[in-house]
């Protein structure tokens, strides 16, 4: 009776509905939150701030630059897209932009690792010969999962529009639990190999899972390259969203290429100092971030623009208000978090010492950080793609110059400390610019 009650409370509201779902969101991502924490603890313990921990995080951000160019935006207009059409329409569009995406990333590989080949020595300044080798040998070690996670993303995107967000945020559960199980049985020798082959192996096994689900659903079916004209409209609109992109997957890379040139070890406590608002942040990015796209751009299709707006003042204050009450105390709290998490085996008191302040500068960009994917994700569904290329291009552009500037006064905090001024500086035009687009529609 009080499942049919919660039913019948959030049926009348789509705002209702979509609290609903971000909760159910948020519940389901725990478990492959919480697989990820673990292999983070069992990582820790057995690789420290080590050469081979360092040169395993730059080969990931390397390889993946490409997809947080390309796939990021793709997947934004294909939610999009998808949300607003029938599914036998819908299942051919995602057929064939996966088709076409695959295509594309294979032209685009061999000319991203040759201008890594020639690029390494700058990226990764302070590497030794032998670490700037291993560097290069874990980029061609990562090539499976360049295009395993390149099929996943899209894949996800047909849960998001579909509102499946239960087996969204289950299914990448897997990836972790594989990860820190390779690890913990055959990582003694702490090389960054296995963490490169455990990676592929988790992706892969995933990929299978997520297309066995599609295929149980009927959404995978024989893709139409041409004569498209869904695809097309795809196409066109996702290059607009390129240009952003670009400069927001660039970001990560500056502030790796920093920390590399800031000596052993500065590499890994950044990652490290990322982890815990990361696991929070992925938390609520999940149960926000994939259930907003579809929200808006269905409202947006009935023409329920006022209560667009409504949803969007709401979300805004619930995010700043919500975020804030569990960063604070958490961020009080870094020292005894990281003690706890991570001191153990060659994680040494020193590594906490250096960790925590990085730590509690990333929590502080939390609350910035769910402002900007409610505010981004509202352009994209209000067709203003270009405002969030202008608005993401400019904010990595600003985070490079002062992650470097920070980062050579105060090391890996500084770069931490750039990435937060610079979210929270995005937060506040792109608000701007979001609650314009709204209300410019009513008119």
């Amino acid at each position: 009776m009080n499942i049919i009650r919660w039913r019948e409370f959030i049926a009348q509201s789509p705002l209702r509905r979509l609290g609903h779902e971000a909760l159910v969101t948020a519940v389901a991502s725990l478990v492959p939150k919480g697989f990820g924490f673990a292999k983070e603890i069992v990582v820790a313990s057995i690789f420290g701030l080590s050469d081979n921990l360092d040169i395993y995080l730059m080969a990931f951000v390397l390889v993946g630059f490409p997809l947080s160019v390309f796939i990021n935006a793709i997947q934004a207009m294909l939610i999009s897209r998808l949300s607003r059409s029938n599914n036998m329409d819908g299942n051919v569009l995602y057929a064939s932009t996966a088709g076409l995406t695959l295509l594309f990333l294979a032209a685009v590989l061999p000319l991203w690792l040759l201008l890594l080949h020639y690029s390494l020595p700058w990226i990764a300044s302070s590497f030794s010969p032998d670490k700037l080798i291993g560097l290069e040998s874990a980029l061609y070690y990562l090539i499976p999962y360049y295009f395993f996670n390149a099929i996943n993303l899209l894949a996800y995107g047909v849960f998001q529009a579909r509102r499946h967000f239960l087996a969204n945020g289950l299914l990448p559960a897997l990836t972790p639990l594989l990860i820190m199980s390779l690890v913990y049985f055959f990582g003694d020798s702490g090389s960054w190999e296995i963490l490169a082959i455990s990676l592929v192996v988790g992706v892969m096994a995933e990929c299978i899972w997520l297309h066995v689900r599609l295929f149980q659903s009927g959404a995978l079916v024989r893709p139409k390259l041409f004569n498209n004209a869904q695809l097309t409209q795809l196409c066109m609109a996702s290059l607009t969203l390129i240009p952003g992109f670009f400069m927001l997957g660039i970001g990560p890379l500056i502030d790796q290429a920093i920390a590399a040139s800031l000596g052993t070890g500065a590499v890994s406590s950044l990652a490290y100092g990322y982890r815990l608002p990361a696991a929070l942040n992925g938390v609520l990015i999940t149960a926000i971030g994939i259930t907003i796209l579809p929200y808006f751009s269905s409202l947006l299709a009935q023409e329920k623009i006022s209560y667009c707006l409504h949803s969007f003042n709401k979300l805004t204050i619930w995010l700043l208000i919500g975020a804030f009450t569990l960063v604070i105390p958490l961020g009080i709290g870094s020292d005894n978090i990281v003690q706890l998490l991570y001191q153990r085996g060659a994680f040494t008191s020193t590594a906490t010492e250096i960790v925590t302040p990085i730590q509690q500068v990333y929590l502080l960009q939390l609350p910035f950080a769910l402002i900007n994917i409610l505010c981004i994700r509202t352009l994209i569904a209000t067709e203003n793609s270009k405002t969030v290329s202008l608005l993401t291009g400019s904010a990595a552009l600003i985070q490079a110059g002062l992650a470097w500037w920070l980062g050579m006064e105060y090391g890996a905090f500084g770069i931490a400390l750039a990435a937060m001024i610079v979210s929270m500086l995005l937060a506040a035009s792109s608000f701007i610019y979001a609650r314009s687009s709204l209300r410019i529609l009513m008119v």
